[in-house]
């Protein structure tokens, strides 16, 4: 898959230490890319929409960029709950309890969204 970087970092390549600068365009796999999405460094030029398995929770939930891409995945029945990027950027420094928490009510109300963290 093809991804914009957000902003400048280094990489480790079969090559040695590479950096990457902001607007670049790379193509990696998306094992790779998950971490560097989650940190802020990149971001999808492709709709995706990314199924993972949350250890912290105990269950899979979908990853997406947009609202829209939420409610697109809602309209294909998926019933798991859907998280933004916004939204895991916001919820990074919560304790596991409050992620379980914010979890249960995204898991009872389907089209909730995470406007604000304190």
């Amino acid at each position: 898959m093809t991804f914009e970087v957000l902003k400048d970092f280094e990489a480790e390549t079969p090559s040695g230490t590479m950096t990457l600068k902001e607007g670049q365009r790379v193509r990696l796999s998306r094992e790779e890319a998950i971490p560097l999405i989650q940190d802020g460094f990149l971001q999808p030029l492709e709709r995706v929409a990314y199924r993972i398995y949350s250890e912290v929770l105990g269950c899979h939930l979908f990853i997406v960029e947009t609202n829209q891409d939420m409610h697109s995945l809602r309209t294909q029945g998926v019933t798991e709950a859907i998280y933004t990027g916004d939204e895991i950027k916001k919820m990074k420094r919560l304790s596991k309890d409050s992620l379980k928490t914010i979890h249960d009510v995204k898991t009872v109300f389907k089209n909730s969204k995470v406007e604000e963290v304190e």
